[in-house]
């Protein structure tokens, strides 16, 4: 008689892994989705990159550990803290720049604790192969405590978050890191490294119905959209670009901008450091790159005022869904913009490149011509 066992299928969506489009494009994820580090690291070392896995927790006593790979060397002699690393939880709709958001909550590795952009002192610096575990505590109210451990250490309470702050939603394990690699523990068959607190799980061993999936992003290049915006700079591009990431946040759009870029410096730029927005726009170039081959949602956030470049960058995106935005509003009020931009941040753009500019503006009355 033959007997024939069924094995029982993977589901992909039950894998926990790094999520591919829950992270900074800039942030390169190895093939087994368990480690990664900033993609351009070597070129704009000042670039911190961030990553989510793709399931968190809404309950329960769980934890993971994340382990300091290599520090990443920079021969950038102007850098003068080369290496940075957080780690922590966030909910999954917030900044990929982990405890910089209302919702993020983040062990700094210069021995911080970190939350919506505030700093505070908390254990202690991390090395290369330090190992971090990242727990938190739900009570039965919805309430949670986050701590955290270094080589198997206690380090203190770090956050204390109510209830009504979280109204529900899932904390995901998150990372930030800058000019260095890390690795998370991701199979549930290998040990801890180190173990845990008595009556905590690991992640991976949860069963997959008391994890929670976060969003995903498109699959395939037919699932994806691309956003070109146009415009002459301070016209108001951004601003329009923002309010459709907020307007449609199940579409998990990726903003791929040199103002994007710079923000995720985590520093203020001195706007004569004309080195610093060379190689954010040298990033930028490889990124769209990245992004033509990558499936997802993107918006190009550059003034993209002449015909030849909205060319050759739509052309890159073949069977993506691709739309032009086009934003020219008057002489006056662009003035207006313009100048409350230079207040804000500082940037003076000058005379004779805006009018280069404003000479290069094309915009053919041919869809196909785009």
């Amino acid at each position: 008689m033959l007997v024939i066992y069924l094995l029982p299928t993977l589901n992909v969506t039950d894998t926990l892994i790094v999520s591919t489009d829950g992270c900074h494009l800039h942030f390169e994820v190895s093939s087994d989705g368990s480690w990664g580090q900033p993609r351009f690291w070597d070129r704009f070392p000042l670039l911190w990159s961030g990553c989510r896995l793709t399931h968190g927790v809404r309950k329960g006593r769980v934890g993971f550990e994340v382990r300091v790979e290599r520090r990443l060397l920079t021969a950038d002699q102007e850098v003068k803290d080369p290496y940075g690393l957080r780690v922590g939880w966030s909910v999954g709709d917030s900044s990929l720049l982990l405890g910089e958001d209302e919702f993020s909550f983040a062990y700094d590795g210069r021995g911080k604790k970190v939350s919506d952009g505030t700093q505070e002192e908390y254990g202690e610096p991390l090395s290369e192969g330090d190992i971090i575990g990242c727990y938190a505590a739900f009570s039965a109210d919805g309430a949670v405590e986050l701590f955290f451990h270094k080589n198997g250490r206690f380090l203190g309470t770090a956050f204390s978050l109510s209830a009504s702050l979280l109204r529900g939603r899932a904390l995901v394990p998150h990372v930030l890191c800058k000019n260095c690699s890390v690795r998370f523990l991701l199979d549930h068959i290998t040990p801890q490294w180190y173990p845990g607190p008595m009556g905590f799980m690991p992640l991976t061993a949860l069963p997959a119905g008391q994890r929670v999936r976060i969003t995903s992003a498109p699959t395939s290049r037919m699932q994806s959209e691309v956003v070109m915006m146009v415009g002459l700079p301070g016209s108001g591009k951004s601003f329009w670009a923002q309010t459709l990431m907020k307007q449609h946040p199940e579409k998990k759009y990726r903003l791929l901008g040199t103002e994007d870029l710079l923000a995720c410096m985590l520093v203020k730029l001195d706007p004569l450091q004309n080195s610093r927005l060379q190689q954010a726009s040298q990033c930028l170039t490889d990124l769209i790159k990245v992004a033509a081959k990558t499936p997802g949602n993107y918006i190009l956030d550059q003034c993209n005022v002449l015909f030849s470049a909205r060319r050759h960058k739509l052309q890159l995106f073949a069977g993506f869904r691709r739309r032009v935005v086009v934003i020219f509003p008057s002489a006056d009020e662009w003035k207006t913009r313009l100048s409350q931009r230079r207040m804000s941040d500082g940037e003076q753009i000058p005379e004779t490149a805006l009018l280069k500019l404003q000479g290069s503006i094309y915009l053919s009355p041919e869809a196909s011509l785009i």
